[in-house]
């Protein structure tokens, strides 16, 4: 069993000690003295560590590397020598060196990883020791930091994140975390007195965890697919129905929170659940996005949550698709919901549509082992260690595609210039009306289908370009424009209807 180095700050009882020593990593067979002797050939460099060895504030995941992609990594948590016998680090999963608590208070946890490189025919490495120290906050603490100008970044004992935003006449609080202290509290010595207003950009506990707290004083906003969730837990809480059903308030796409000086713009964008949403400040660029495009922490490491998914993410990518136009090209930072700092620029959203898009036309030949949860599949855009934009998905591989890769005919965007698709679109909504402006005598329609690798798009029968604009003339017999997609393999035809109402 793995034990851990050092733990300080308060006692730990022994029933708990034995069971985060489980927790740490699988059982470390390694014989302490030095690691037995290997070949003759050129002596291999030491194993080298991601992220460095230090302390941090929460559990995190640590991953072995060695400059030699054959060389075998065999390591240790128990403070002995690495060797042959030692367990062997996996390049495609990570070890976690966990947080603990002693009730409501964090420990602060000492670990020692003793790692060695092995190649039949070269020399053993040097030992390479590595510390870490996990020095978890109290679960009633909280931090901040002002990221931006205006914007407050706070964090829960579990490095949740929360953003307090600043307006002339009120504050925003951008989701709620799941600490166990007095977080109204916490935030009234940066508010001076002034209101705060609540947006949830989602339901799961982490982001609504203490909007109990503040929906006596305030009004708080959710999606409206996500505000059953949020009325039990208040409910749960000891808040009356009647202060619900008048402070819980629902928020649909283009609504604006007024600030005073500035509003911020809310956007649908279900997927990760049926109610998120995401925040833009047009004033500043900032877009708050919660878990809705993700996270992308590379140590612990993170991904956009979508494994337990029941339906196929073209109908996710039909989402970014159709909101990232609001605001493309304005974005300057974007604030998730685990993210430790601002991600610059749209950088990021890109790499979002690149590996939903991978998805579509590759299928299961773009996944791989997710890192967290193990035991899932994920699609990974960028190189986590050095790409400050990477992404990765996990997927329910039982649901993610719409069909075999070979047969998808769909569509993930579909847009009339200038007008309102009705119903909004989604993937597998067929027939949409769109009203026409008096004397007008064409439209411009722009399609993408669902799979790049389509056989053929047309729009009324003539051939068109995904993504270019394509104009059809008024002046016809039929009210109605039809939009085909073939499939890959030329077996499977799917039909949009667009019908025009005066």
């Amino acid at each position: 069993m793995r034990t851990l180095s050092t733990i300080t700050r308060r006692s730990l009882p022994i029933l708990t000690f034995l069971c985060v020593g489980f927790l740490a990593g699988p059982p470390s067979h390694a014989q302490f003295g030095p690691p037995e002797p290997q070949g003759s050939g050129p002596k291999l460099n030491p194993p080298t560590v991601f992220p460095p060895p230090g302390t941090y504030p929460t559990t995190e995941s640590i991953t072995l590397l060695d400059d030699d992609p054959q060389a075998i990594i065999h390591y240790t948590f128990d403070g002995s020598t690495p060797t042959s016998k030692s367990p062997v680090f996996d390049p495609h999963q990570v070890l976690f060196i966990y947080g603990i608590y002693d009730g409501d208070h964090g420990l602060n946890t000492g670990y020692t990883i003793r790692a060695v490189a092995m190649h039949e025919g070269r020399t053993n490495s040097e030992v390479a020791n590595f510390q870490f120290v996990i020095d978890r906050r109290d679960r009633t603490a909280y931090i901040s930091e002002e990221v931006l100008p205006g914007v407050r970044m706070v964090r829960d004992a579990d490095n949740d994140k929360m953003f307090l935003v600043k307006g002339a006449n009120k504050y925003a609080l951008i989701d709620s975390g799941m600490g166990r202290g007095d977080l109204k509290a916490y935030l009234s010595q940066f508010t001076g007195g002034m209101p705060i207003e609540v947006i949830f950009t989602h339901s799961h506990g982490d982001h609504i965890g203490q909007a109990d707290q503040f929906v006596r004083d305030s009004v708080e906003h959710i999606g409206e697919a996500d505000l059953p969730v949020l009325k039990d837990l208040l409910k749960k809480r000891g808040i009356s129905d009647d202060l619900i059903e008048r402070h819980a308030l629902l928020l649909h796409d283009g609504d604006r929170i007024d600030l005073g000086d500035r509003s911020l713009l809310v956007y649908e964008t279900p997927g990760h659940t049926p109610g998120s949403m995401v925040v833009f400040d047009e004033q500043t660029g900032n877009l708050f996005t919660g878990d809705s495009f993700g996270s992308n922490s590379p140590t612990i490491p993170d991904a956009l949550f979508m494994q337990w998914n029941q339906t196929p993410l073209d109908e996710y990518l039909s989402v970014v698709k159709n909101c990232r136009p609001k605001f493309r090209g304005k974005v300057q930072r974007i604030m998730t919901g685990h993210n430790d700092h601002p991600l610059a620029g749209e950088k990021y959203l890109d790499n979002l549509e690149i590996a939903l898009q991978s998805l579509m036309d590759k299928g299961h030949a773009a996944l791989m082992p997710s890192y967290r949860p193990v035991g899932f599949e994920q699609v990974m855009v960028g190189d986590r260690f050095h790409d400050p934009n990477w992404v990765a998905i996990n997927v329910n591989t039982n649901a993610y595609l719409p069909a075999a890769v070979e047969k998808i005919a769909g569509l993930t965007y579909l847009v009339v210039e200038g007008e309102k698709l009705s119903p909004t679109f989604r993937p597998n909504t067929k027939e949409y009306t769109v009203t026409i402006p008096r004397g007008a005598r064409s439209l411009k329609i722009t399609a993408q289908p669902t799979s790049t690798q389509s056989r053929q798009l047309t729009i009324d029968g003539d051939p068109v370009q995904a993504g270019v604009p394509h104009e059809v003339e008024l002046k016809r017999k039929s009210p109605s424009i039809h939009i085909r997609v073939v499939s890959p393999d030329g077996t499977e035809t799917t039909q949009y209807t667009v019908t025009e109402v005066p």
